[in-house]
Parts: C-alpha cells; structure tokens; sequence
C-alpha cells in the first residue's frame, strides 16, 4: 500500500486508533448500512455542509438526524422492516439522498427505477409488488399508475421528518447487514436489466483506494451529482462522497446553465459527468470563467471524444479523468490526465487492482470483445468472466482503446459497419455538435446507417456538403443514407437515447 493512499485514509480518519473505534461504534449501532458511514461522517463533520438542494444547506449533523427521522418514519407509518422491496422513481434532491441510508438502516431492498421510463415500461418492471412505491409528484406520468401497491411521494415524506414525532423514541429493529440496491441497465435501448449490489464493505475497498490513489478524491471538498441516482455513476458518487464528508450539491435535471451557476457558486471541485453533458457545457456561453474552481472532472458512461478532451484539458488544464465500468461489474478502468490521449483516440485506462481483463476472440488488429472479472460486481456476478459487450483493444502499455459495442454492428452491403466510428467523426466537423447513428431496413442494402445531427448554435450546412466532407474519412459502407438535422435529445443518464 502506497505512501499516499495511508495518507488518504489517516486524513479520512479510516485507519487511525480513533477512528477505527468510532467506525467499529457506528458499525455495532447501525449496522453494515449507509446509515453507519453517514454517522460516521456526522462525527467528524458535524457542522459542514453535507448536501446543497434546491437553494437549501444541510450540514451532516442534520442530514443524520433526518436520515434517522425517515427511518422511523418508514418503519413505524409505513412497516417497513429487513428483507422488504421498495421502489425509488424520483429525482436527484434531499428526500432521495436521505432514502437511501434511511431504507439501508431498515435492512430494506431498494430498487431505483430510471424516471425516464414510460408509463407502458414502468407497468412492467413494477409487475412484482413491492412494499412501498416512494416517487416525486412530478416524475409520475400523466395517465398515473395503477396502485398495485402503497404509494406515498417524497413531498409527503418531507413534510413527515419536518416534524417532531413520538416514534423516535421508539428504538428501531436492529440491522445487521442492509439490503441490496438495484440499478436498471439497457436504458439507452429500452431493454432494461437489473444489476443489484449488496450493501459490503470489503467487496469495494479496490475501486475505493484507486479513487483515493490515483484521483485524490479526499483533498477535495465539494463535487456536483448531475447524474440520476439510479445510474450507477451517480450513485457510487453519492456513497463516496458522503463516506468522506465532502459537500454535495444535487441537480433534479441536468440543465448546461443550471450546473454553471452550480459550480461557480458553490466552488465546486469535482463533477462526474458524460461525456454528452460535458459537450453541452462547453456550448453554453462563459463556461469556461464558471468552470474555474474545478480540479477534477471525472468522465464515465459512455464514450469520451479526444476532442471534447483535448478541448476541456486546453481550457481547464490536466483536470480530466475517463472511468470505465459496466453497471454489472462496476467501475474498474481508470486514465488519468497523462494516460488519457494515445495518438488520436482516448484510452480507457488500465484496469484497478483486484479486476481481472481479457479481450477475447480478438481480429486481425487485435481488437476483441472485453471479459471481466471481480469480486466487487452485482449480485451473482461476483468472482465470475462477464461479456461487457464491448470492442477493445490493448496496448502494449497495459491501457484500453475502446472500439465500439458489439452488439451495434451493422451489416451493411455485406460489409460490418460500426455507428460509433461514424458518430465520432461527424463530431470532429467543426460545426457539428452532436450526432447519433443507427441503422435502418433498406430494400438493396438488408440495412444502412442514418444520421441525425445537431448544430452547433447558428451554424448552417447541407446534406450534400456533409456528404463531401465525409467522403474521404468514411468507406462506402459507412456513409449514411439518410441525414436529419434535428435538436438530439439526451436521457437524464447522459447517454443519447436509440429510441425513435
């Protein structure tokens, strides 16, 4: 164990006599749960800032208090007791952040559905009944939901901790281990899976000491959850963040000028985004002076343009890292600043300690599909080979180049084609913002690719001119049939959405 990361730990009061005896305190009290780290933080930052929401501070000694509050309230109002279901269909704020150590504390199982869904989509994954439906008034779809199940909002919840109630007298069940929590995958193709996670300790200490050792996450004091909860990323980010007592400052939608004055109100040093919400930033007008105070950018999700790169390491210095994971198996790639550009394409950094990688039937270059293996996935997973459905390939350094998903080839004219290669290069147009390609039934062909491109800001160009530009950077096969200049609509993930 590096110099460094002991330094880390002793600062984040982890490995210190003292330390471990309150941990081991907080441990016994509550249990392996949420409620126990953010205990443990109350200790020693009682009367620092824990979450900003919606214009409002809560320091972490009340952000205790009202965690343990909504335990009460859920187990005595609402009976919620270990090895329960419930289900999360709100947005990022202080009710959803106090959700989940309160339901931990329980013993609870939590799922967290994605509040992109449709009412048709949300019917079927709510086909098991759970023993509490908790969502935001807002997030619900206008036709409603057939109450299959309680239901109660977080706005009613919210007016419930506000008050000072008999039953926090009452001692709560003991806990020995909180319950899972689910994330739902797939969401950018519609097909969604569950990928649930039991709530340890042990199983991610790799992916925490890499954070510590090669991002220094615990120097850092504030960081901006743009990301939903029920994406993977942002819920690390929440768990991370509270675990060390930094400020967090919570976004119910992600909006470029809402995030700007965010961060340059708040001084905010650290921002896991996607790479699409990273681009909408260096849009918006004066991004770069409300950018200033950040020192660590963290890119996840999806795939990083050596542009977009380039560009916010030109602007902001060496300030950006690309994370790689699957919601599956977890985060477990990492480049730093230094190991981010390799000629002209981004790395994906070599994997953390503790994860085992293989790039499997690999082609005539090298390129094949990534398999990993680690003991920090979900549920079923653990210590098993997992097809990430990804094409990488290695270099000789131990880094990654990510390729392409291989289950969005298309075989057009008999040749393979990949849309992302094509979206990448339209991307590298200077007056293209974005691009998404997916193919299409074509009578000739089985299937081509189109395009649907946005603009940037009063830009004008046609289809035919595109068409020549593309020429020399695309094969036959490659070139869109079809191009449609149109606003590209983003999930709250982050990610485009294949959906027509």
């Amino acid at each position: 164990m590096k110099t460094s990361l002991l330094r880390s730990l002793r600062r984040l009061h982890l490995i210190t006599p003292r330390g471990i005896v309150r941990l081991l305190d907080c441990f016994l009290r509550e249990g392996i749960t949420m409620m126990a780290a953010v205990r443990f933080a109350a200790r020693y930052h009682a009367h620092d800032c824990a979450v900003v929401s919606d214009n409002r501070h809560i320091d972490y000694q009340e952000f205790y208090t009202l965690a343990q509050r909504l335990s009460h309230v859920l187990h005595h109002n609402y009976h919620l007791k270990s090895g329960q279901h419930v289900a999360l269909f709100c947005r990022n704020h202080l009710v959803s952040a106090l959700l989940l150590p309160a339901l931990s504390r329980l013993g609870v199982h939590v799922r967290l559905l994605n509040t992109d869904l449709s009412s048709e989509q949300l019917a079927q994954l709510m086909g098991r009944p759970f023993a509490l439906f908790i969502y935001d008034e807002k997030s619900i779809p206008s036709n409603g939901l057939d109450a299959v199940c309680p239901m109660v909002s977080c706005e009613t919840l919210l007016e419930s901790i506000k008050r000072q109630e008999a039953i926090e007298k009452v001692a709560l069940p003991y806990t020995g281990r909180g319950g899972n929590i689910s994330v739902m995958t797939g969401g950018s193709s519609g097909n969604y899976k569950e990928a649930a996670r039991q709530t340890g300790i042990v199983q991610f200490l790799p992916p925490f000491f890499s954070l510590l050792r090669d991002l220094h996450i615990d120097s850092y004091r504030s960081v901006l959850i743009g990301l939903p909860f029920y994406h993977g990323f942002g819920l690390a980010t929440l768990i991370v963040s509270l675990v060390m007592g930094k400020k967090i400052c919570l976004l119910r939608h992600f909006d470029a000028e809402e995030v700007l004055n965010i961060v340059a109100t708040e001084r905010v040093e650290v921002m896991p985004m996607v790479p699409a919400m990273l681009a909408r930033l260096w849009q918006t007008k004066n991004a770069e002076i409300r950018l200033r105070s950040l020192k660590c950018i963290i890119s996840g999700g999806d795939r990083l343009d050596v542009s977009l790169a380039r560009h916010t390491m030109e602007h902001l210095g060496f300030v950006l890292y690309n994370l790689y994971g699957t919601s599956e198996a977890g985060f477990f790639m990492l480049a730093t600043p230094q190991q981010l550009i390799y000629s002209d394409e981004v790395s994906i950094g070599r994997p953390i300690r503790g994860m085992q990688c293989a790039v499997r039937e690999p082609d005539a270059e090298g390129v094949g599909t990534l398999w990993v293996k680690c003991r920090w996935a979900m549920v079923g997973r653990q210590n098993c080979w997992q097809n990430t459905g990804d094409c990488v390939l290695r270099l000789s350094d131990g880094r990654f180049l990510y390729r392409g998903r291989a289950d969005r080839m298309v075989v057009c004219g008999g040749e393979n084609v990949y849309p992302e290669h094509v979206e990448k290069v339209l991307k590298s147009h200077s007056l293209v913002a974005d691009a998404l390609i997916y193919a299409v039934p074509d009578a000739r062909f089985g299937r081509v690719l189109s395009a649907r491109i946005e603009l940037k800001t009063n830009a004008l160009i046609d289809e035919n001119d595109l068409k020549v530009w593309l020429k020399s950077r695309l094969s036959r096969a490659e070139m869109p049939h079809h191009f449609s200049f149109e606003p590209i609509k983003i999930l709250s993930t982050g990610k485009h959405s294949l959906l027509k």
